[in-house]
């Protein structure tokens, strides 16, 4: 509740907050900031657009890999999966692979099998798709958007894959807005 009424007294609030914001700024430089933020507003409903896409995805091949080996109540079973993913740091095999493992300890190698394929499907597709979508909504090149979710990844683990992608944003529309004017020369 307190968290409801923080965001709609902020919200409340926003126009004047933006309005002594831009006021630090010289009318020239007003322009800049408008630019970077409007990238900047731009590249976040990009990223969420891009989540929902890939949150779809993750559903459809769940729901069919489900169907396919023949679980009851494969919709909701891919809909916690996707809900599952959704969740920072756990991702569909913190769901799939212990379900693989109970049902190889319960001797249905057969599921066990069959999730642990279904698996790998989910996250060798995700890992090819993700760096297109998310090129393609946020506006950046998709080997841009590959190198900055490895390298955020590989520095600071899985809020580097939001940071790595986020910094790339900030520093296109940085570049884009004239902030960034510089040349190389020998």
């Amino acid at each position: 509740i307190i968290y409801l009424v923080a965001l709609f007294l902020i919200s409340l609030d926003l126009p004047r907050l933006r309005a002594g914001f831009m006021r630090m700024f010289t009318v020239s430089a007003r322009e800049k900031v408008n630019v970077v933020l409007s990238q900047l507003n731009r590249a976040t409903v990009g990223f969420l657009r891009a989540q929902i896409i890939l949150s779809l995805m993750t559903f459809l091949l769940s729901f069919m890999g489900l169907l396919i080996l023949q679980v009851k109540y494969a919709a909701v079973v891919a809909l916690l999966i996707v809900l599952v993913d959704i969740l920072p740091i756990l991702g569909t095999g913190s769901f799939l692979v212990p379900w693989a493992v109970y049902n190889f300890l319960t001797g249905n190698t057969r599921l066990a099998i069959g999730l642990i394929i279904l698996f790998l499907v989910i996250t060798v597709v995700r890992r090819i798709v993700e760096p297109k979508v998310l090129a393609s909504n946020l506006g950046i090149s998709a080997l841009a958007a590959l190198v900055s979710l490895f390298l955020g990844f590989q520095v600071m683990g899985f809020f580097g894959l939001i940071l790595g992608p986020a910094l790339v944003i900030i520093y296109e529309a940085l570049r884009k807005a004239g902030f960034l004017n510089f040349k190389i020369d020998f």
